[in-house]
């Protein structure tokens, strides 16, 4: 699952995705945010022939065939069953995406524990996300996305039994593929991370809170150390 994730895009990050996804970035992250919450704008890579840009999405998935913005977004869409559910196929056909990110927070049960997992080497994870763009009655319109998930992988499983599907710099090029059309082969690239390419700690309950936003949210905290088990 990805509940909450922290973006924070600026100098250093857009240099690696210049030079790793050859994508043209326009400016810094319009909301730097420690704390993304679902809802909330998110930046996302895309592609558009050969071209790869910065593109800005709210987060929770809302396909365009819907005749209005509904009470419950999807935010995490099932690698499992993208393909089959009407809800996906064409945006996973048409408009994928890679969501960058700095890590993103998971609670271990039972007593709700945050934990921040990140890479273990580098500034940023890509995760994958399919797009679509809403357009109401009165000609507004609203880009949206949501996050892909998959299995956990070994080094997950403790915290939980999903997670984002994080993409490998080999298969980025495939995924981002406006010509890549077969379903079958798409899917492939939705699996698991291996175990060693991330890192985690506890953090703060203070992330708890959406309106928390600060670099301390993502900081090792020893405030479970006296919580009794």
């Amino acid at each position: 699952m990805c509940g909450r994730f922290a973006q924070v895009i600026n100098q250093t990050e857009i240099q690696q995705l210049e030079r790793e996804l050859g994508a043209q970035i326009t400016s810094d992250q319009l909301m730097i945010s420690y704390n993304v919450a679902p809802t909330q704008p998110v930046m996302a890579i895309v592609s558009k022939g050969e071209l790869r840009y910065d593109g800005y999405f709210r987060w929770g998935l809302i396909p365009s065939w819907m005749k209005e913005i509904p009470k419950t977004v999807m935010i995490n869409i099932r690698a499992e069953t993208i393909s089959e559910k009407p809800s996906f196929k064409a945006s996973f056909l048409r408009r994928r995406a890679l969501v960058p990110i700095n890590g993103f927070y998971e609670w271990q049960a039972p007593q709700k524990t945050p934990y921040y997992i990140y890479p273990a080497e580098g500034a940023l994870l890509y995760l994958a996300a399919i797009y679509d763009v809403w357009q109401g009655d009165d000609g507004s319109y609203l880009p949206t996305l949501g996050i892909i998930t998959t299995a956990a992988n070994d080094f997950m499983q403790p915290l939980h039994h999903r997670m984002p599907v994080i993409l490998p710099k080999d298969a980025i090029d495939l995924y981002l593929d406006p010509k890549l059309q077969d379903v079958k082969l798409a899917r492939e690239l939705l699996i698991p991370a291996p175990d060693d390419i991330l890192c985690c700690h506890r953090v703060s309950p203070a992330v708890n809170k959406v309106a928390n936003n600060s670099p301390d949210l993502i900081l090792e905290d020893d405030f479970w150390d006296e919580v009794p088990l």
